[in-house]
């Protein structure tokens, strides 16, 4: 019984940590297209910090590079 619960939770642990270093990896995407000033600039065009993340996760920032 003990073996099981602590198999599970390791195994949750283990799930939270993944998800943490994946956001962690998306927000760098944002920090390197930051103009310094709060805003983000791809593809020409100049988006809030909110308006990116949006657009992030929808996939259009995948290919943005500086």
């Amino acid at each position: 019984m003990w073996k099981k619960a602590l198999k599970v939770t390791g195994l949750v642990a283990l799930g939270v940590v993944d998800v943490l270093l994946s956001v962690s990896d998306e927000n760098n995407q944002l920090d390197e297209l930051d103009d310094g000033m709060g805003n983000i600039i791809a593809d020409g065009e100049e988006l809030t910090r909110a308006e990116a993340e949006d657009a992030q996760a929808r996939g259009e920032l995948y290919d943005t590079y500086l």
